[in-house]
This record gives structure tokens, sequence and C-alpha cells, in this order.
């Protein structure tokens, strides 16, 4: 059953966020004030003006969320009430992981099994059918109004809170993604859905990441792997701290609505991953649709299926290609090529220290 289709308009008044929602076809408009438990801090303006210079799509600086510091850009003041009272309901389905832990893959695999193999259904772009809960305030506008890319997007520049009305607008059962951890999205968000969260190898992680904020005019980082090595570790950058983000999820890996996969699960038995996750979903899996899912699923299909690899994003300019796409490489173990034995060792005493225990609890394996 489809759900109201609205236009969702975001304002702020006397500190207060407010959402207002109309609905297209009778035109009555609700107010809902939003509560939101956390204060959102600006960076010192030395480390804003250091971040917008290596970040050139971060026009309007970035913010950090106390307690655990998460980090966004400036407009995720408009919509972090939207996001932490996102109307739920029991048939969504949530991919959740810091970017760059295998979200597109995990997308993929979760989207064919709800929607019973829908070969079809599936030739339309994955951020369409399975959008990001956040992409309102991960795509600053003010990076669109560059003349040159206004051109080549041809009307398609999106506005504030076009993507929160994508998600309302969604037909149910709703798959969404999500980068955000738990403590930033509904409270209400693991007794009322089910969610699957991917890891990865942290070293794997940033070398993704690093190529992800060059490719994506939205970030535009314009220097070497070592700053941006620098920035990871510093949680400054994007959704980060990693460490915070993976333990918020294995603090509540035993909730009967959570399924925490990995990059090598994914990787290394993709049929028992499969099961897995039908069997979460409630779903079932014949032979001659394992075997074709897992074809479907192979790394070099994602890769060369526009679906997934959001050529169409390359085409319009939002997306250089020059650094291999939106799917990569994929794979385990790509980091060596990047770490010199000083990163490896700081890189190492990081992830003992920050990551206290979790990183022996995850199979990264790489």
């Amino acid at each position: 059953m489809a759900s109201m289709q609205v236009v969702v308009e975001v304002v702020i008044k006397e500190g207060v966020w407010y959402d207002t929602y109309t609905d297209i076809h009778t035109g009555i408009t609700s107010i809902m004030s939003k509560d939101f438990p956390y204060t959102i801090e600006t960076l010192p303006e030395e480390e804003n003006t250091r971040i917008k210079r290596d970040f050139e799509g971060y026009l309007s600086g970035c913010v950090r969320v106390p307690p655990k510091g998460y980090f966004y850009q400036a407009i995720y003041r408009d919509f972090a009430a939207s996001y932490y009272n996102l109307k739920l309901y029991p048939t969504d389905v949530f991919v959740a992981s810091y970017p760059k832990c295998g979200t597109t893959w995990t997308q993929e695999l979760v989207w064919m099994v709800m929607n019973d193999f829908d070969e079809e259904g599936a030739k339309v772009p994955l951020d369409k059918r399975f959008p990001m809960i956040e992409s309102d305030h991960v795509l600053d506008p003010q990076v669109f109004q560059d003349p040159e890319l206004s051109s080549k997007m041809k009307g398609m520049v999106p506005k504030p809170g076009d993507y929160l009305a994508l998600v309302s607008s969604l037909s149910h059962p709703r798959p969404l993604k999500t980068h955000m951890p738990f403590s930033l999205l509904p409270p209400s968000l693991l007794d009322t859905c089910k969610v699957v969260y991917v890891a990865r190898d942290p070293k794997d992680v940033v070398v993704s990441y690093y190529h992800h904020h060059r490719m994506w005019i939205t970030h535009g980082y314009k220097g070497d792997f070592n700053t941006f090595l620098e920035y990871f570790m510093n949680d400054q950058l994007m959704f980060s701290p990693f460490w915070e983000h993976i333990r918020e999820a294995w603090d509540l890996r035993h909730h009967p609505n959570l399924l925490i996969l990995t990059y090598h699960d994914l990787q290394t038995n993709l049929a028992q991953t499969i099961n897995k996750v039908a069997s979460f979903l409630g779903k079932s899996v014949s032979e001659e649709q394992m075997v074709k899912l897992q074809e479907h699923l192979h790394i070099d299909s994602m890769k060369k299926n526009p679906a997934t690899n959001a050529e169409y994003l390359g085409d319009l300019g939002v997306l250089d290609k020059r650094e291999g796409g939106f799917i990569r490489k994929g794979g385990s173990g790509g980091w060596r090529k990047y770490f010199d034995d000083k990163m490896v060792e700081k890189f190492e005493k990081w992830m003992v220290e920050k990551g206290k225990g979790l990183e022996k609890e995850f199979k990264w394996l790489s």
C-alpha cells in the first residue's frame, strides 16, 4: 500500500525544529514540532577553515554532535530532528553502516530478497528504490549553484527536503539506507523495524573512503592519502567517529531485529550470507534463485550494473569517473598499496586504543 505523498519543508523558529508536511492531493499542511536531545556544535574557526580548504564541497563548514562527536556538514542542523523523529513502520527494513563498509552490496542483496528477486525492478537506480534517509544534508545545495554543474543536471538539482519527501512517498515495505549511528536515529528504530548493519576492516574503509571523497564533488577532497588518514583517525570525516559508530551497533547485537554482517561475510561466503539475510527477513531462497542472485551480486556484476554503480551520477557531473566509479574495486587487503610501515604502525595503535577490543570481535581478515 502506497503511503501519502507529501512535500516536506523544514523550518526553524526560535531554535525549535519544525517539519511541515503538505499532502499534494489535499493541499493540507501540518506542522509538527520536533525534539532533538543533543546540542550541535560548530567547529572552531581554525578547524573549519582547514576543513573547507581541503574539502571543497563543504562550503558551509562542519559541525559536531556531542557527546560522541559525530561529524557532519553544517546543513545537518536543519535536518537532525527530522531524522531523529522519522516516522517508522513495522515493515521498514534498514541497511545501516559507516560509509564504505559494503553498504551498496548489502542494499542490493536485501532489496532482491525483499522484492522476490524482481530482476526488472532492479534496473531502477538503487538510490531511487533504496534511498538514504539523510541525503538532504549530505548534498549541500550551494555546491549545485555552480553554473556548469547546474547545466549538466538539467533541472535535477535537489532541493532541501527532496530526499525526506522521497522516503515518505515510497510504497511499503520501505527499504531504507542510513549511515547515521543508532543514537541519532529514532529511539524506537529496533523495536519497530528490522536493521541489517554491515561493518568492514577500517584499513580498507579508509582507502575506499579516500577515493569516495575525491570522486564526489559534494566532498571535493583535494589532499593526499596521508592527510586523509589523519582526518579519519581524528574523527574529522562525515559520519565519524568510526569506532563509536561500530560500537553502538555492537552493543545492540542481541536485539532480535538487528542482524550484523561484515564485508568479509559477503566476500567469502555469499550464499550463506544470502540465506542468513533471507531468514532474518522471513523469506526463502530456492536453488535457482540462489544461483541467479549470487551471479547478480558478484562484485564484477555490481561494477558493470549501471543501477548499482550510479553511472547516471557520473554522466551528470556529480561523480568524477576518474576515481573508478561508485563501486571501485571491491575486495579486501587493497590498503597495503597505500600504507607504508609507519602508517601501519600508527593505524594499528589507533585501532587498539580507539577500538578497545572491538577490532577482535569482527572477522576483518584482510
